[in-house]
């Protein structure tokens, strides 16, 4: 019992915590540049590779944008004539460890071995070491740490995955999940060097990617312009990370139905009315034990359409159009299914859309608008860019409302004035 408890701290002393720390905590760690300016950061991993990696860089040329490669040292060694290409195209070149086997639990003597050896093939190739590394899943222990202490190396993470990496995605899905994730600052993860072919994806993905930044008025990076305006891992990070697994639990837990559709902005549930007799605008008498609509909001989305926009006007139309959008993808789900439901609910401070639409609006009682309160502004400042200055511009203003609408009502507005957008 002694030597598990004992084994069991050690794991916690060299592995854990130094992962933690990497993640949230340590000021060294290039996860994201700056949120205030609109520049992203391309990278590349597990290369080099004759076709992909060639194909990449045709690409990035064309576009004439530069890019981090972080390189495997076993396929510098049987691609040497690819990384002679990469540096001659003006792009930077990172250590992703000589084999990429995962560090995690890896003794130092293999992490010397895998990222100095590293080093040394790239050397003998283009005469200079990489100035940065990322090791194989992000990982990270006691011994990898020192490592990069010992080399005055910067570490670099990511805080975008385009989820090039995974085997059955298609390359529609990896140019979504770029396009409808980006923030300022991001630091964007693809792979040039899949083993098993899966980056040909990648290259399929990329020009559809660059153009779509583009247009969202995006500037293109290396690292090296990261660093110079890099943002540090803060508190604000751990809460949402924090705040995501719970909200990922508590959807579990309270029957969440999520909605399979990329430009859906809402979740939703069937809930059973408790309350007293409830008569809305339209006449619809809501009585106990009346089945409705309750709404949720995808928080994360919401904050991705804030981040992508340079005005308040824009990032309200897209909420719009999405909001109207997702409320009849739920009307699609809720009439297939012959579910049968009276109205719809929402609580939200964000109600002038309702008031233009002919929702029933209410205040809530002192007791439970103090608690919602708290948890809106909460929300405010884990998922707005702006973070706390926004609560202490717009704080006061924040007033929850509960916001009703018969499904009689909904329907009728959605389908006679919005139909084609539903």
């Amino acid at each position: 019992m002694y030597l598990l408890v004992l084994i069991f701290s050690l794991l916690i002393l060299y592995c854990i915590i130094p992962d933690l720390w990497t993640r949230f905590f340590s000021r060294r760690v290039l996860k994201r540049g700056t949120p205030t300016k609109r520049y992203v950061f391309f990278t590349f991993d597990d290369g080099p590779h004759p076709e992909y990696t060639i194909e990449i860089l045709k690409i990035l040329q064309r576009y004439n944008l530069r890019a981090t490669f972080f390189v495997l040292g076993k396929k510098v060694r049987s691609y040497p004539e690819v990384l002679e290409a990469i540096k001659r195209s003006g792009h930077r070149i990172g250590n992703h460890s000589y084999s990429h086997r995962f560090v995690w639990i890896m003794p130092p003597n293999l992490i010397e071995k895998e990222f100095e050896e590293t080093d040394k093939v790239v050397k003998g190739i283009i005469e200079e070491e990489p100035s940065y590394i990322r090791p194989p899943w992000g990982g990270n222990n006691l011994a990898l740490w020192k490592h990069i202490s010992k080399d005055g190396k910067g570490l670099v993470l990511w805080s975008l995955d385009s989820k090039d990496w995974m085997r059955n995605i298609s390359t529609d899905d990896i140019v979504r999940n770029v396009l409808e994730k980006v923030k300022p600052g991001d630091i964007i993860l693809f792979h040039d060097g899949r083993w098993d072919d899966i980056s040909k994806k990648t290259v399929e993905a990329l020009p559809r990617i660059i153009e779509g930044l583009i247009n969202r008025g995006y500037e293109i990076s290396d690292i090296s312009y990261a660093e110079n305006s890099k943002e540090i891992v803060s508190l604000k990070s751990i809460f949402l990370y924090i705040w995501e697994i719970w909200e990922r639990i508590y959807f579990r837990l309270a029957h969440i139905i999520e909605l399979e559709d990329s430009e859906s902005i809402l979740h939703f549930s069937i809930n059973t009315y408790r309350g007293k007799p409830l008569i809305l605008k339209d006449g619809t008498l809501l009585e106990r034990g009346d089945k409705f609509i309750e709404l949720h909001l995808l928080n994360r989305k919401i904050s991705d359409i804030l981040g992508r926009h340079n005005s308040l006007m824009g990032a309200s139309k897209e909420i719009e159009r999405r909001l109207i959008f997702s409320i009849g993808k739920i009307l699609e789900y809720i009439e297939r299914n012959d579910i049968r439901v009276k109205a719809m609910h929402g609580v939200t401070v964000l109600y002038r859309l309702a008031e233009k639409k002919n929702f029933d609006i209410f205040d809530f009682n002192p007791f439970s608008r103090f608690f919602i309160n708290i948890y809106e502004k909460f929300l405010l400042v884990v998922y707005h860019p702006l973070g706390f200055n926004r609560l202490k511009t717009k704080g006061r203003k924040l007033i929850p409302k509960s916001i009703w609408i018969s499904l009689k009502s909904l329907k009728r507005y959605l389908y006679s004035t919005l139909y084609s957008i539903v």
